[in-house]
């Protein structure tokens, strides 16, 4: 089954690289799932110059009058290579999404430039999920100018509540069917709406505010892996954690920088059934070395007292303790390192790691039990596919855990 497993990821990988239908705008979250599938500074680079050919059209058209060629004062006929509609998706992974609550999902996205304002369209994506049998939407008014880009937007949805979690991707998709290894938690927002604006304040450093009101509610486990129980394994997913449910309000902030040291900080909050928790929390990436060479990441946070249960920070999985299931450990505070190390300069190479955290109340943290594990991989491509086999050191578990990593550090 080894070239089943190979070719369907780098097909996934192939879809990255295809054009768009009519150019659909993949929206930057405020959780860095995002950076999943890129870097940021790369992700920086491309919303500038699609700001900046979106400046130009302006201008353009601003101009069209004054000639005397009979160009049209209207924005939508100066040619930019763009319908006024077309099929688009504010996210890759809401074109096709696999995990433990919703099941296999697809959803259909489509997009309107209103006619006379620039830089305004609006976004809608419909969804299905089998395994819950759920409909769920979004309606996004979104504003992209030179300035910044803003929306705003209405939806009954599944959230992915983990802000260090890459749950709704492409990558944590294809792990999920082949694995049952689903690395999110979420919850069903029956209603919400938020506002969010993003900006790059200067040369590598981006800014992103949001506020959003929602009806939270838990959802339950709903899919089995069938791939995955017919490849051997028995396709269980862990259960999905229940939260408060209420309805909420919040408001966040988060502020990102890209260069020798790639790093995010954020801090937010949530309002409603009868407590109100607030949160700091951030990452920091450093790689040494080219083609061969180590990646080191590092994340903390700490939120108040008392802590909603969907506030609370998360310990496992791939993006904080390798060789531990997704949550094995929750707190109020935590801790999480991670070192991969490549010592071989070629585009098939083995990657070895340890990761190592703590989660609890801060007060007894770093008291608290540790959780240490490692493995080792085999990196494919400078990293756009990894197989990884990682196992628990400390508490002390013979269990070997694979995963599927698209896009990884090495």
């Amino acid at each position: 089954m080894v070239p089943t497993l190979v070719t369907v990821p780098l097909f996934a990988l192939h879809l990255l690289t295809l054009p768009p239908f009519t150019v659909p705008r993949f929206t930057p979250t405020p959780s860095d799932t995002a950076s999943s599938y890129a870097s940021l500074a790369i992700r920086t680079l491309v919303e500038r110059a699609l700001r900046r050919r979106h400046a130009l059209d302006s201008a353009v058209t601003d101009y069209a009058p004054r000639i005397g060629h009979g160009l049209s004062a209207r924005r939508d006929s100066v040619p930019t290579g763009q319908s006024s509609h077309g099929i688009g998706y504010e996210r890759l992974s809401d074109a096709f999404r696999y995990d433990r609550v919703q099941g296999y999902s697809v959803g259909l996205g489509y997009r309107v430039r209103l006619e006379g304002i620039d830089f305004d369209e609006l976004q809608g994506t419909v969804r299905y999920g089998f395994s819950d049998q759920r409909v769920t939407g979004r309606l996004s008014l979104i504003r992209d100018a030179p300035s910044g880009r803003m929306a705003l937007s209405a939806y009954h949805d599944v959230a992915d509540i983990d802000p260090f979690s890459a749950g709704q991707t492409l990558g944590n998709t294809f792990n999920a069917i082949f694995t049952a290894h689903d690395n999110g938690d979420y919850a069903l927002v029956t209603v919400g709406g938020s506002l969010s604006y993003e900006t790059s304040i200067s040369a590598g450093r981006d800014l992103s505010i949001w506020g959003k009101v929602e009806k939270q509610s838990s959802i339950l486990r709903q899919a089995k892996s069938d791939v995955n129980d017919f490849l051997g394994g028995d396709g269980q997913f862990r259960e999905n954690a229940p939260i408060a449910d209420g309805t909420f309000a919040g408001l966040g902030a988060r502020m990102s920088g890209a260069g020798r040291l790639d790093w995010w900080l954020a801090a937010d909050g949530l309002a409603g059934a009868g407590t109100t928790t607030g949160r700091i929390y951030g990452q920091v990436k450093r790689s040494i070395g080219g083609k061969s060479g180590a990646t080191v990441r590092a994340k903390a946070g700490i939120a108040t007292a008392p802590t909603l249960p969907q506030m609370a920070f998360r310990l496992g999985g791939l993006e904080t303790v390798r060789g531990f299931d997704y949550g094995a450990a929750r707190g109020q505070a935590f801790w999480a390192a991670q070192l991969d190390v490549a010592p071989i300069p070629s585009r098939i190479r083995p990657v070895f790691f340890v990761d190592a955290g703590q989660a609890a109340k801060p007060s007894g943290l770093f008291s608290s039990k540790a959780l240490v594990g490692a493995g080792v991989g085999l990196s494919l491509l400078r990293g756009a596919l990894r197989f990884d086999l990682s196992r628990p050191l400390s508490p002390s578990d013979s269990k070997l855990r694979f995963d599927i990593i698209i896009a990884g550090v090495r």
